[in-house]
């Protein structure tokens, strides 16, 4: 909007209301008396950009964005720690530290018998698919062993800023009121670790709500993420009560997205000094960038078919360096692969021939 107003601008445009007996060459007293109130003006026009973009949600920055969106309910995901099962061989303490390679972790409850809750001290999915030999960081008497057997809650990175700017746009889209699917997707998207949520009548003859989700990571939600969840939603000990965000006389059921593992062949011909071997990585890379595309769109798609298309995989290898012409068979056929809206595709593996 104000782009245009320069200093030189700013400054061209004062001098010219000088008559023709009053000097405006440089170094005159005029000019330089314009030039440093034209400075001041380029600094004041570039604030009334800033106020400016940071109005309207859609070109507002991070910050701005966050606060405005809080104004709306909706809640910016910042980065989370992964929480995992440590099974040792004995009673631990509460809040003693372990570290299993290189990363620290803290004992935060007992889940049962030798089994404990750890939370990592590190923040974010660094830590996501780490497991192993869990060993003390100050002495524990006869201690007799522990290892991290299972990620029960995957770390989360803080959000990225286009997501949260289109969850953001979504919700002026739809009004959210008294649990309607607005309602349900505004409030359970805004929950730590959720990704998105289809939220569907079950059948015309009951009162029941099934809400299929997603992780953060767009996969499948672990059982103690939908447990917590379902507990803020609807606790399962008096469904249907309000007890929950759910209204009264709403059955809600809160389940993880159903996961397809759909394996690719590639039959390729490649330019001169190209081959599998020098492509493989790259065209994986590839197809999982297309696959994991389809899952962040699986919330959009409502109760659409989320289609797998062989001309869509075939477009993605074209794309790596060095493979001249492509076919491709999901799952062994030549045709697309069609889930229906409780599933999102993972690449089960690519075959290069």
């Amino acid at each position: 909007m104000y782009e245009d107003r320069t200093q030189d601008v700013i400054v061209t445009e004062m001098l010219k209301n000088f008559g023709k007996d009053v000097r405006t060459d440089e170094n005159s007293l005029a000019y330089n008396a314009c030039v440093k109130t034209a400075s001041e003006l380029e600094d004041v026009y570039g604030d009334m950009m800033d106020i400016y973009d940071n109005m309207l949600p859609d070109t507002q920055d991070l910050s701005h964005l966050i606060a405005y969106a809080a104004e709306r309910g909706i809640t910016y995901h910042e980065e989370t720690a992964p929480i995992v099962c440590g099974k040792f061989k004995q009673d631990i303490e509460i809040g003693e530290v372990f570290t299993c390679n290189d990363y620290t972790y803290t004992v935060e409850e007992l889940i049962s018998g030798y089994d404990y809750r750890l939370v990592c001290e590190t923040p974010g999915t660094e830590a996501n698919a780490n497991l192993g030999e869990l060993t003390p960081q100050d002495y524990v008497e006869e201690y007799q062993g522990g290892e991290i057997t299972e990620i029960l809650v995957p770390g989360t990175d803080d959000e990225d800023e286009k997501v949260f700017r289109e969850r953001v746009m979504r919700s002026f889209k739809s009004t959210a009121f008294g649990g309607n699917k607005a309602d349900y997707r505004l409030f359970i998207d805004a929950l730590e670790g959720v990704g998105g949520c289809k939220p569907i009548r079950r059948d015309k003859e009951s009162n029941w709500i099934y809400v299929w989700m997603v992780s953060e990571e767009k996969k499948a939600a672990s059982s103690e993420l939908v447990s917590k969840v379902q507990t803020v939603i609807d606790p399962e000990q008096n469904h249907g009560e309000g007890d929950g965000m759910a209204p009264m006389c709403h059955n809600v059921l809160i389940k993880s997205v159903l996961t397809q593992s759909i394996e690719v062949k590639a039959t390729i011909e490649f330019d001169t000094g190209y081959s599998a071997e020098t492509s493989e990585t790259q065209i994986i890379e590839a197809v999982e960038k297309y696959f994991s595309s389809l899952r962040d769109d699986w919330e959009s798609n409502e109760l659409n078919d989320t289609i797998v298309r062989t001309a869509r995989t075939e477009a993605a290898i074209l794309n790596v360096e060095g493979v001249k012409d492509i076919s491709v068979q999901l799952d062994g056929k030549d045709e697309n692969v069609s889930l229906t809206y409780e599933y999102i595709p993972m690449l089960g593996g690519v075959t290069i021939e």
